[in-house]
């Protein structure tokens, strides 16, 4: 407990002594002390880190006009995919990417179909559409369909400014049969030769509103409604049923989770997507009752810290830091609903669900530079390349996570970012898992 504790207060001081010298630096400037203080200043400072110094003709517009195409005034192009997953090997493939332009030269849209390969799945069959309806709103439709199992039907709607007001709208409607799911067992001593892989059912939604009490403070209530299962998975050799019988037994059939979840959080990030100043502060606990459209008594607590640093206000390096604790108390739960550690969910060098526990905790730190800037086609493009490195741990309770169970992943991700909307990112991680490779749209936090 005490480690634990030390632990936390080594993530606290660092977060005060990247701003204990960002004071440091305000005593030396009075200029940049002024865009720091003033509030009115920060879309000055803003504008200056969205602004573009170099003219067109860099490297990435050389780059753009042997790949890009123009189609009637939107940008067209075809990128190949080579993606691989600790569970199912190597995807590879293409994917069209069609970008709308809408009012003022911005982008109102994206169309991303994809067709894939995989040993396992067979050829896998995708449509993604994004839609803009400002800098900061965003809607998805999104659908899958594999020759084996795999298969997703994704809606997402997003506005942090309802009709004009600082009142943020979140919902999600999801249809998903996730063939690439392992169990490994429970704990963090759980062995990867342990694990077996099972299909991953879920249906459901939820839907999220946050309003404002203070300056950059928000009371949300999230209720969500999800039905799962788990089932054998595409591997035949080794099978979930065999491996875990009695998980087995007990979760492949759906079971109800409802769960009303009240957060406070305090955001003054200069963006919901693709932040490079600011601090993401939210407490959340999110409750089911038995008998409530829900099978089981439980409830999860959840604390996340995230802060975007820029060095002397530069544009040229961005240091992300991100810690998350989570604990579950109550009833015991299916272990697809458990805390996890892993690919999507903080240790990027382990497949997704590899850790899984009552309780975890994560840090994940990248320092994002830049090192091209230019506009390509009218947008504003940045390539990024960013090390990193993921630090976690599961255990029993809150009071068992111990520093001396840490798991480390480093890495590195090499990034494409059309402003105001789009990040494009391949993560190359390492660890006592190996190595992953990871091929998405948006940053990991």
């Amino acid at each position: 407990m005490k480690k634990k504790i030390f632990f936390c207060f080594l993530i606290l001081s660092a977060f005060s002594l990247c701003y204990a010298d960002d004071k440091k630096f305000i005593k030396e400037k009075d200029t940049i002390k002024k865009e720091f203080l003033k509030e009115k200043d920060r879309n000055d400072i803003l504008k200056v880190f969205n602004s573009t110094p170099e003219p067109e003709g860099g490297v990435l517009n050389n780059i753009a006009k042997s790949v890009i195409f123009d189609i009637k005034g939107n940008p067209f192009l075809v990128l190949p995919i080579v993606n691989t997953s600790k569970d199912l090997g190597i995807d590879w493939g293409f994917m069209p990417v069609l970008m709308l332009k809408g009012k003022n030269d911005s982008i109102s849209s994206v169309i991303a179909p994809s067709i894939t390969k995989n040993a396992d799945l067979g050829y896998t069959y995708a449509y993604r559409h994004y839609f803009f309806p400002t800098e900061k709103s965003l809607i998805v439709a999104r659908g899958y369909l594999s020759e084996h199992v795999q298969r997703e039907v994704f809606f997402h709607y997003y506005n942090p400014e309802i009709l004009g007001s600082n009142i943020r709208l979140n919902a999600e409607l999801r249809d998903w049969h996730n063939p690439k799911s392992s169990f490994y067992g429970y704990g963090i001593d759980s062995k990867k030769s342990n694990g077996a892989n099972y299909t991953y059912y879920l249906k459901g939604g939820e839907f999220s509103l946050s309003l404002p009490l203070f300056k950059n403070v928000y009371f949300d209530y999230t209720p969500s409604y999800y039905q799962n299962k788990a089932e054998n998975g595409i591997f035949t050799n080794k099978k979930f049923s065999d491996s875990f019988p009695v998980e087995y037994s007990m979760y492949n059939s759906y079971k109800s989770f409802f769960t009303n979840r009240f957060s406070i959080l305090f955001d003054n990030t200069d963006h919901p997507f693709i932040p490079k100043i600011g601090t993401y502060f939210i407490f959340s606990g999110a409750f089911s009752k038995k008998g409530l459209l829900s099978d089981y008594d439980y409830s999860i607590y959840t604390l996340e810290l995230k802060d975007y640093y820029n060095y002397k206000l530069l544009d040229k390096s961005i240091t992300a830091v991100r810690f998350l604790l989570q604990w579950q108390t109550g009833d015991d739960i299916p272990f697809y609903n458990m805390p996890q550690l892993g690919e999507s969910t903080g240790l990027r060098e382990a497949g997704d669900g590899r850790f899984v526990d009552r309780a975890k905790m994560v840090l994940n730190i990248e320092q994002r530079f830049t090192i091209v800037k230019q506009s390509v086609m009218k947008f504003l493009t940045e390539l990024e390349v960013s090390p990193f490195i993921d630090i976690g741990t599961v255990a029993p309770s809150l009071s068992k996570i111990s520093t001396g169970d840490l798991k480390y992943g480093p890495g590195l991700a090499l990034r494409i970012v059309l402003r105001p909307q789009i990040v494009g990112t391949a993560e190359f991680a390492f660890g006592s898992e190996g190595m992953n490779t990871i091929v998405k749209i948006n940053y990991p936090f």
